[in-house]
């Protein structure tokens, strides 16, 4: 073998070996998982991790809905969102009827991302999962309770699941407070005038037949309650995962 033939021949070698190196780091990017609790940056509570462990078996054995929660230390050099997207379709949560739910947290990012498979899209649209995410784990991730946040969440999620409504709490905008006070003000004003103009009796009274609508009182859905029922025999810790499929739906967010 000739000079050049032999410095061809060990470029190659050499490509080629790169190449196997890279493709067996594209192949680890992801870690392997292992169930339905997957606490990869090591900071939920043993209760809480507990708590999504039943919820998990629960869903797999009696809807077949495979639940992922993930907490991961960072999702460098990806995006939180491009991340959970790879990491669902790698895992193949919810298997061949792609009734997936993969709940990821990023510790470095300060990032929740929550995505369902093509099979939950239609009960779980992306306004209603952020709802939950708004209304259940922001308040506790803001202070670092990340296992009760993820557990607050999960049984949201499944009472959804199981056909119970979800009040979503609206937003009052800043500053409206007083522009109704003034408004009710006004009004009791107007009606005190019209009130002297016209005597009650006369012919041009004020009648008081007009029925009036009391607030509407929006509150939240009880934490731990909607899913009960024990776990039943049976069930399969680590099912819920190979051939499901994200459509890339969801939502997330930053605290």
């Amino acid at each position: 073998m000739s000079m050049q033939h032999s410095r061809r021949y060990l470029g190659m070698s050499v490509i080629f070996a790169l190449l196997l190196l890279l493709t067996g780091q594209a192949a680890a990017a992801f870690p392997a998982h292992q169930g339905f609790v997957n606490d990869f940056a090591n900071v939920l509570d043993q209760r809480s991790k507990a708590e999504m462990q039943l919820l998990g078996e629960k869903l797999w054995k009696e809807q077949g809905i495979g639940l992922a929660v993930v907490t991961v230390p960072t999702t460098e050099p990806m995006e939180p969102k491009e991340y959970t997207t790879a990491l669902f379709n790698e895992w193949g949560v919810g298997g061949p009827e792609d009734s997936g739910l993969l709940m990821l947290l990023a510790v470095a990012e300060g990032a929740i991302e929550v995505e369902p498979g093509y099979g939950l899209e239609g009960v779980l649209p992306d306004g209603l999962v952020g709802a939950v995410i708004d209304q259940e784990g922001l308040p506790h991730f803001r202070n670092k309770e990340y296992g009760a946040g993820l557990s607050a969440m999960a049984v949201a999620y499944a009472n959804i699941l199981a056909g119970e409504k979800y009040e979503i709490v609206e937003e009052k905008e800043p500053g409206s407070g007083w522009f109704l006070s003034f408004a009710i003000f006004v009004l009791i004003i107007v009606l005190m005038r019209r009130g002297r103009r016209y005597p009650p009796g006369g012919s041009g009274g004020v009648g008081g037949g007009g029925s009036r609508r009391g607030p509407v009182i929006v509150t939240r859905m009880p934490r731990g309650g909607g899913f009960g029922g024990g776990i039943g025999g049976g069930s399969r810790p680590s099912g819920g995962f190979g051939g499901g499929r994200s459509g890339g739906g969801g939502a997330g967010r930053r605290f």
